[in-house]
This record gives C-alpha cells, sequence and structure tokens, in this order.
C-alpha cells in the first residue's frame, strides 16, 4: 500500500470518487489505479495546532494499517483512498478504531452494491 500524493490524483479522486461517511470520518475512493493508495487529512480549520493535525494523523494510519490494509489486498481491483478526519474534537484511540470499522463495514456494503449493479 502506497501513499496518496500529487495534486493530479487528489484532484481527480474528489472530482469523480464516492464518499463513504462514518462520522467523524468521512472516506472517499475511487476505483481503477494500478495499486493501493491511501492518503489521510485533517482539517487545518478544526485543528490550528500541527500537534494535534499530525497525531490524528498518525491515529488514523494505524487504523488503516491495521483494519483496512488486509481487506484491501482480498479485493480483486484496486483502489485510491483519501481518509478525511471531520471531527471538531480531539479523538480518543479507542473511539476513532470503532469509528473506523464502521467506516469500513459501510465501505464494503457500498462495494458489494456497486458490484450487483
Amino acid at each position: 500500500m502506497e501513499r496518496l500524493k500529487g495534486k493530479k490524483q487528489i484532484e481527480q479522486l474528489f472530482m469523480t470518487g464516492i464518499s463513504v461517511g462514518a462520522f467523524p470520518l468521512r472516506m472517499v475512493y475511487l476505483r481503477g489505479s494500478d495499486q493501493h493508495l491511501v492518503g489521510v487529512s485533517v482539517s487545518k480549520k478544526h485543528f490550528k495546532n500541527a500537534i494535534d493535525r499530525n497525531r490524528i494523523k498518525r491515529l488514523l494510519r494505524v487504523a488503516i494499517e491495521k483494519q483496512l490494509s488486509d481487506k484491501l489486498d482480498k479485493m480483486e481491483s484496486k483502489f485510491s483512498l483519501m481518509v478525511l478526519y471531520v471531527g471538531k474534537e480531539m479523538p480518543e484511540s479507542a473511539q476513532l478504531k470503532e469509528q473506523f470499522e464502521f467506516l469500513i463495514k459501510r465501505f464494503n456494503k457500498k462495494q458489494s452494491n456497486e458490484k450487483l449493479s
């Protein structure tokens, strides 16, 4: 799993990607890249201090590595993903883990619905 970087890739993801939410998390994804690309983002508007933003991003990356990487490897198609933290309060690690699991369930459900269509 590689990091999602590059202005063109991120713009394309937000222009044509599909969104799934589980407050305080939101995931925008796009099928069809040659490998799994993952990015994380935290709003500078809600968290002025870089220390706080970096802590949340670190927690998100750990959650992605533990919970999402195995599920993505089992899927036949490759995805570009951006996980956004849209909450206004500093999350607890356990709360963030629980919400991330719920987000993954919604992502899987939306994927199965897309395959049926």
